[in-house]
Formats: structure tokens, C-alpha cells, sequence
């Protein structure tokens, strides 16, 4: 009987072992949403700029850790990867656009300075 419970505890043991393993489905919603991220802060030009473009490269090098995982059956770790990338591609899109939008402001500024310039007698 003693046998019995300590094979039944193993195999019990076991079975929580590999239902860990892999037991999530693939972050499919976070992969999708990384990436549009990551395309959305391409497009406004996150290359081009130096904080932004720390950001975008931190974002596509997680996403593509994040592939490798899910092959590997890694998708919990790979969720998290995904989040990670997921915000730092909202951090480099949102540095873009304040990068732009400063640089427009600055470029106002001048324009305005220039008006005044040519308006005094």
C-alpha cells in the first residue's frame, strides 16, 4: 500500500511537472500588437531620432526573443518578453512624436522671432 501512494504522489508529481511545461497558449494577441507598435513608431520616424531609436531597437530585438520562445514552447516567458517590447515600443512612438512635436515648437519659435525682427522700426 505504502508503494502504491509513493508511485501515486510520483506520477502525480509528474504530470504537474509537464502540465507546466507549455501549458499557455502562444501570446498571439501580444505578438500582433507588439509589432503594429513597433511599425507604428517606424513610421513616425523613431528611427531617425536618438532616444526614440534606443526604444524601437530594445522593442524589435524583444520581439524577436519573444519568437524564438514561442518556438521553443516558451509562451509564458514569451508574454512577458511581448509586454516588455509592447512598452518599450509605446516609449519609443511617444519620444517620437515629443521629438517632433519639440522640434516644431522650436521651429515656431524662430519663425516668430524672425516676424518680430522685420515688424520693429
Amino acid at each position: 500500500m505504502r508503494a502504491y501512494k509513493r508511485s501515486g504522489v510520483f506520477l502525480i508529481g509528474i504530470g504537474v511537472a509537464l502540465g507546466g511545461c507549455g501549458g499557455a497558449p502562444p501570446p498571439e494577441r501580444e505578438m500582433i500588437a507588439a509589432q503594429a507598435t513597433v511599425r507604428g513608431a517606424q513610421e513616425v520616424g523613431a528611427n531617425n531620432l536618438p532616444r526614440s531609436s534606443l526604444y524601437l531597437k530594445l522593442a524589435e530585438r524583444q520581439v524577436e526573443k519573444a519568437k524564438g520562445l514561442i518556438s521553443d514552447g516558451y509562451n509564458e516567458r514569451a508574454a512577458l518578453v511581448l509586454k516588455r517590447a509592447q512598452a518599450d515600443a509605446d516609449l519609443a512612438l511617444a519620444t517620437a512624436r515629443e521629438e517632433d512635436a519639440t522640434t516644431e515648437a522650436r521651429k515656431m519659435s524662430e519663425s516668430l522671432a524672425e516676424l518680430k525682427k522685420k515688424l520693429k522700426p
